[in-house]
C-alpha cells in the first residue's frame, strides 16, 4: 500500500473486499487516514444492503489488474492497428470513435507510446481490476440490492473506486431505479 504524506494527515491506498447480493464478487478501493473509521463505514454498507465485507483475498482472485487506456476521436482500423503493433489483448468500440484498449499493467507504457505514435487522442491511461467472469443478474430485488450496494460504496468520502463481477440489462437496470 502507498501512503501519500502532507504535513498533517498520511493517507493509505488501502482494498476491501466483499460480497453483495447472489454471491457477487465486490473490490472497493479507498484513501484513507483512518481505517478503522473506512472498515466501519464499509461494513455497515455491505451489511445494509444485502453483503458483507470479507477477509482480504476472499474475491481478488475472480478478478486481473489490467493496464486501460482510453482513446477518443479513433476509427476502428486505426485502432486494431495499434492493438496489433502495440500487443494488446483487447479493445472495445463504444460508438463510432471511442474505445478502450486492454492490456497486461507490463505492457501499458509500449501502449500508451504505440497509441501516441498512431495519433490517438489518449483520454486517460489507469489500471483496472477486471473480473475473469460475470454474474448475470435477472432478478428485481437482487438488482436493486447490488445497485444501493454500489451507489452507497461509491458515496462514501474514502472510497475511490468499486468494481463488482455482475451484468444486468439495460431494462432491469431501469426498473432497479
Amino acid at each position: 500500500a502507498g501512503t501519500y504524506q502532507n504535513s498533517e494527515t498520511s493517507l493509505e491506498e488501502i482494498r476491501y473486499e466483499g460480497y453483495g447480493a447472489g454471491g457477487v464478487a465486490v473490490l472497493v478501493e479507498a484513501l484513507t487516514d483512518n481505517r478503522n473509521r473506512t472498515v466501519a463505514y464499509l461494513r455497515t454498507a455491505f451489511a445494509k444492503n444485502g453483503g458483507n465485507l470479507g477477509e482480504t483475498g476472499c474475491v481478488s482472485w475472480m478478478f486481473e489488474q489490467k493496464g486501460v487506456a482510453i482513446v477518443t476521436d479513433v476509427n476502428e482500423e486505426k485502432l486494431l492497428e495499434a492493438s496489433l503493433e502495440a500487443e494488446a489483448e483487447s479493445y472495445q468500440m463504444y460508438d463510432e470513435q471511442n474505445a478502450e484498449v486492454l492490456t497486461e499493467i507490463t505492457n501499458l507504457e509500449n501502449l500508451n507510446k504505440t497509441l501516441q505514435r498512431y495519433n490517438c487522442a489518449i483520454e486517460e491511461i489507469e489500471l483496472r481490476w477486471i473480473p475473469n467472469n460475470m454474474i448475470e443478474i435477472i432478478d428485481l430485488e437482487q438488482g436493486r440490492s447490488l445497485i444501493q450496494l454500489i451507489d452507497t460504496l461509491e458515496s462514501l468520502d474514502d472510497v475511490q473506486k468499486v468494481t463488482a463481477n455482475f451484468d444486468m440489462s439495460e431494462e432491469l437496470i431501469a426498473a432497479c431505479s
